[in-house]
């Protein structure tokens, strides 16, 4: 009973004292509200990311790729296990009883014949609460799989919005290389025919084809972009090829987020919850390890019935024992000590790793709001490049007519046009882009 006593007061002064890491304030500071510099279109905050797209079919296609993507139903495997192993820990509290048929046959001068029928139990009174720690970790693991699972839908959401994004104005990109090419030939056209009267050079005609060949280089190389951008969506849609049914003709729209955030919106980010949970997880496995150094105590029972046939098994009275136990680790202590003090160490390492999810987070946000104030200023000038370069290709094009400038300055001119309507294009996709993955650092999902 004395060396009983000492190893339960040894063991109760090593439980850790420790504030748990869960409980600890975060060191990221989240700003109380964003504030963008230029204003949004619109003042309404969605829900979700699919809210933010006005295409029905461009939904659709979100909808099938989350049904069918390998990753993501890999994902769901490993949620399930998460929750297999969390009905497991939480059933260790309770006895478990095991029902054992032994038949023995013997021959020592005459043959004898013994059967035994026994009903086991054994039981660990979770007296410190160890058994309860380890439940509530694997709680927290399954909730930290589930937002997991949720934060891969969301991604893989907006993958998608974006791919297409880029899918569709690569396609309106192709459509105005075609239109500069036809242009540059009808050029060549014109030259060809003032060559033949001998009032242009033949050099005109050299320059406006090599003009044309290298625009015709420019749109294979994005021909072979879009093509590899189809079979790398149809991947994330389980498919081969770059076949692509059910898109839209038109450009798609997303919708605009506010100039004024909460900046609490962003705790609604599963990852950053997911995190947290991590911490919960590892601050509760800190405790099981720490009471693994506290006795446990055990009841076992057993009751049984032996004959020698099955009809004197059923006969005979029944034998049965009741034994209470408890055991402490005595020569394994320090083991189980760097155990426990490993086990703290993970769980300040998880605390460290949710904030460094919490200051990406905001950082994510803060980067996203900019470049929507820096693009929407970009796709202004350009706008106003592009009108003032179709201007000036028009006169180019009546100067070069009438003689006044040469072949290098229309062609110039031209290039000029065209490449400032590509540049809009490719900004307009761009701040496009950006709203789905500032949805996305907001925590908005599907």
């Amino acid at each position: 009973m004395s060396l009983s006593l000492v190893v339960l007061l040894g063991g109760c002064s090593t439980i850790n004292s420790n504030q748990p890491f869960s409980e600890r304030e975060a060191e990221v500071d989240i700003p109380a509200n964003w504030q963008a510099a230029d204003e949004y279109v619109n003042a309404e905050l969605p829900n979700q990311l699919l809210a933010l797209i006005e295409q029905e079919s461009v939904v659709q296609l979100v909808e099938k790729t989350l049904a069918a993507n390998y990753d993501l139903r890999r994902t769901a495997i490993r949620l399930e296990e998460a929750r297999l192993l969390q009905y497991q820990a939480d059933i260790n509290d309770r006895p478990t009883v095991n029902a054992k048929f032994e038949g023995q046959r013997s021959k020592q001068g005459q043959t004898t014949s013994q059967q035994t029928l026994s009903l086991d139990m054994n039981w660990e009174l979770d007296v410190w609460g160890r058994l309860a720690d380890a439940s509530d970790a694997s709680m927290a693991n399954t909730q930290a799989s589930e937002l997991d699972y949720q934060y891969a839908r969301n991604s893989l959401a907006a993958r998608v919005i974006q791919a297409w994004l880029d899918i569709s104005y690569r396609a309106k990109i192709i459509e105005v290389e075609k239109q500069w090419i036809a242009n540059l030939v009808s050029t060549e056209e014109i030259i060809k025919e003032q060559v033949v009267d001998d009032t242009k050079e033949l050099a005109d005609l050299d320059a406006a084809r090599a003009a044309t060949a290298r625009v015709r280089a420019t749109q294979e190389a994005r021909i072979h972009s879009q093509s590899r951008a189809l079979r790398n969506l149809n991947v994330l849609r389980g498919q081969t090829g770059t076949d692509l049914d059910g898109v839209p003709a038109d450009l798609p729209q997303i919708s605009a987020l506010p100039i004024q955030l909460s900046g609490d919106l962003i705790g609604s980010r599963p990852d950053l919850i997911a995190a947290y949970q991590r911490i919960v997880a590892a601050d509760k496995n800190t405790a099981v390890a720490y009471k693994e150094l506290l006795p446990k105590f055990n009841l076992t029972a057993s009751i049984s019935r032996s004959g020698t046939s099955m009809n004197q098994l059923l006969e005979n009275s029944s034998v049965w024992n009741l034994i209470g136990g408890i055991t402490a680790p005595l020569f394994d202590r320090g083991r189980l000590k760097s155990n426990a003090e490993i086990a703290e160490l993970k769980a300040e390492s998880s605390y460290l790793a949710y904030q460094n999810s919490l200051l990406t987070a905001i950082t994510e946000v803060e980067n996203a709001m900019d470049n929507e104030a820096s693009l929407l200023r970009q796709q202004e000038y350009l706008q106003q490049a592009y009108d003032f370069s179709q201007s000036s290709m028009r006169n180019y094009q009546v100067r070069y007519q009438d003689g006044v400038s040469g072949i290098l300055s229309l062609l110039a001119a031209k290039q000029v046009a065209f490449q400032a309507h590509i540049q809009l294009l490719e900004t307009e996709k761009a701040r496009l882009s950006n709203r789905i993955t500032l949805g996305l650092a907001l925590g908005m999902g599907v």
